[in-house]
C-alpha cells in the first residue's frame, strides 16, 4: 500500500510540473521573437528629402529579435548590419534602440507570418514603418 501511494504521489507531482510550466506565447515579446524578412520601409521626417520614401528590400534583408539576455535585435539591410536593443512594453508598443537612436515603436499587424510597426526616433520628426515578413 505504501508503494502504491509513493508511486501515485511522484506521478501527481511530475503531471503538476510538467502541466505548470506554460510557454509565454503571448505577450507582443513573445510574438516577435525570431527573424523576420524586411520587405520595404517607408521612410518620411527627414530634413533631406532624399533619404524620403519606399525603399524595398530581398529576402536576403532581415530584422531578427533575439531571445538572449541582452534582448538584442538585428538588423540586416543591403548586407549592412547593425546590432540593437528591444525592450517591450504592455500592448502593442515596444522600443528600439540602435546608433541612431532610439525608435518608439508601435505595432499595427502582428501575425504568425506578418508584422508591420510604426518607430518614431526619438528627438526627430522621423518616423518608419517597417513590414516584415516570415
Amino acid at each position: 500500500m505504501k508503494k502504491q501511494f509513493t508511486i501515485f504521489c511522484l506521478f501527481v507531482l511530475t503531471a503538476t510540473t510538467i502541466f505548470s510550466c506554460k510557454k509565454d506565447d503571448s505577450s507582443l515579446k513573445a510574438r516577435i521573437i525570431g527573424k523576420w524578412t524586411v520587405n520595404k520601409i517607408e521612410v518620411s521626417g527627414n530634413t533631406n528629402t532624399a533619404l524620403n520614401g519606399t525603399f524595398n528590400y530581398t529576402i536576403n534583408d532581415y530584422m531578427d529579435f533575439k531571445s538572449n539576455d541582452d534582448d538584442q535585435v538585428e538588423l540586416s539591410l543591403n548586407n549592412q548590419r547593425t546590432i540593437g536593443t528591444y525592450t517591450g512594453s504592455l500592448g502593442n508598443d515596444f522600443t528600439m534602440s540602435f546608433p541612431e537612436g532610439i525608435s518608439y515603436c508601435t505595432t499595427s499587424v502582428i501575425t504568425t507570418n506578418q508584422l508591420q510597426f510604426t518607430a518614431k526616433i526619438d528627438k526627430t520628426n522621423i518616423v518608419k514603418i517597417y513590414y516584415l515578413s516570415r
